[in-house]
């Protein structure tokens, strides 16, 4: 999942039917159970304040959360949010937290972050529309130590990054104060501490891709501009240092986060600026055949938690594509089958921070509703947290 952009934007025509929607269990579906499965379990008080969105990962024992924003008015995007510096990471074990050791960097929102077996990468970002960085750093949660990256060959950027195995890979993304969108790429090898720019390829410069490693390649799809958004990607291929173009897909254009199941790049729901999605599709790279996804039963929204355990896609939270309301339902799709089942309810919200951990998803932070009418709801940044498990 990318983390390349400030706040989740309004969608441009908001969809009033889904603004009064406090909790959305409707939209067809393909039979999905009844009844709702899995527990929700709170989690400790975190020594952090709540944020969104922020650098996440999990290490195989602790969530990291570093840098984000706390919101200071509605909507919660660009200069409406106070960036951070700050981390914690959350044992879920112990059900406790602890403050990680201060870093290099400046606070910022809309980092790319990854983790690579040993640290947490974190890179670019910016502050607001006035500030845009071009500077990483990398976090080894054993020593509690920060080290700084090495000068990137690309220029300051809000982007969106994923792990190989090897290398942090980070394409695309945001000039927000020169307002340039780029469509150039390199990679970061932590062993030789040294980066290399990836060789060019003809999609349209855009930001807030979403990307995913697939084992062999990383997959490239969607993102946009400020005028419009796309539906179509690339894969690349570090071991050949070559891209190829994706098969059309069946969606329209969007901004939509993705997972992949070791199988299939899996996306569901997002938004195109004009409206706010409840479709779905799966891409197989090694036919490079999409299929479409059955029907959902939850309604259109963007911002969730999304996350792979294994078995099934888990989907929850969110936002209508406006800020007068956020949801607190959501549902599992299972590939295999291709069905959905509902998950319990929790406090609503766009999400700010999510993991799976091999046993259950943990959702912390995110924007909340504080009160007010149904045409102006104050928000704020969440500082609480729950722990899902199927």
């Amino acid at each position: 999942m990318q983390n390349g952009a400030v706040g989740l934007p309004l969608a441009r025509t908001a969809i009033a039917a889904f603004a009064l929607l406090a909790v959305a269990c409707g939209g067809g579906g393909s039979e999905p159970d009844a009844v709702a499965t899995g527990t929700w379990q709170p989690m400790s008080a975190a020594p952090i304040a709540g944020r969104t969105p922020a650098a996440t990962q999990w290490t195989g024992k602790e969530m990291i959360v570093w840098a984000g924003g706390f919101c200071k008015a509605n909507p919660c995007q660009f200069d409406n949010v106070e960036p951070l510096a700050d981390g914690a990471a959350y044992d879920p074990a112990a059900d406790s937290w602890r403050k990680i050791a201060q870093g290099p960097l400046a606070a910022r929102t809309g980092t790319a972050d990854a983790w690579t077996g040993k640290e947490l990468l974190v890179w670019g970002g910016g502050i607001g529309t006035t500030t845009v960085f071009d500077d990483g750093a990398a976090y080894d949660p054993a020593t509690d130590t920060w080290r700084t990256l090495p000068p990137s060959p690309l220029g300051a950027r809000r982007t969106s990054g994923v792990w190989t195995g090897k290398e942090f890979v980070l394409w695309g993304g945001r000039n927000i104060v020169e307002t340039r969108y780029f469509s150039d790429g390199a990679a970061y090898d932590p062993a030789t501490d040294r980066w290399r720019m990836l060789p060019p390829f003809p999609l349209p410069a855009r930001d807030r891709v979403d990307m995913a490693w697939t084992g062999k390649e990383v997959l490239v799809w969607g993102g946009g501009t400020s005028d419009e958004a796309f539906a179509d990607g690339a894969a690349y291929d570090p071991a050949a240092d070559r891209w190829r173009p994706i098969s059309k897909s069946p969606l329209g254009p969007r901004f939509v986060q993705t997972n992949w199941t070791g199988k299939e790049l899996v996306m569901w729901g997002g938004e195109d600026w004009a409206q706010v999605f409840d479709d779905g599709a799966a891409y197989d790279p090694a036919t490079d055949t999409w299929r479409d996804l059955a029907a959902a039963p939850i309604s259109a929204r963007i911002g969730t938690a999304q996350q792979w355990t294994g078995k099934e896609v888990l989907i929850w939270g969110g936002s209508p594509g406006t800020y007068n309301n956020f949801f607190a339902d959501g549902a599992a799709y299972d590939p295999a089958a291709d069905k959905w089942r509902f998950i319990p309810t929790w406090t609503g919200r766009l999400v700010g921070a999510e993991v799976w951990t091999g046993k259950e998803m943990v959702v912390w932070g995110g924007t909340v509703p504080t009160g007010g009418s149904s045409r102006t709801v104050e928000i704020n940044s969440a500082g609480d947290g729950q722990r899902y498990t199927p």
